[in-house]
């Protein structure tokens, strides 16, 4: 069962796959366009999160202890690099 964290993590992974680096409006359209292209979107975004989490999960130095709290933090540095960015623009 996936959590808010864990289902807002595989979203944002979702949109970097929907709209590439370099990518813009009509890559957005075009894959808002496809039942397919969302499907698989979807299940390779899921696959990378639980992918994520498991390597984290076994690293010896793991603070956290459950997948939540590790999408949580995994988004969390995600912000913090946004609002670094935004800063420097």
């Amino acid at each position: 069962m996936q959590g808010p964290n864990v289902k807002r993590l595989i979203a944002h992974k979702m949109s970097l796959l929907a709209i590439p680096p370099g990518g813009g409006l009509k890559d957005g359209i075009e894959f808002l366009s496809s039942k397919e292209k969302i499907v698989q979107a979807a299940k390779g975004a899921t696959a990378w999160v639980e992918d994520s989490i498991a390597v984290i999960k076994t690293a010896p130095d793991n603070p956290f202890k459950t997948d939540e709290e590790i999408a949580g933090e995994i988004l969390r540095r995600i912000d913090e690099e946004r609002k670094w960015k935004r800063e420097r623009a």
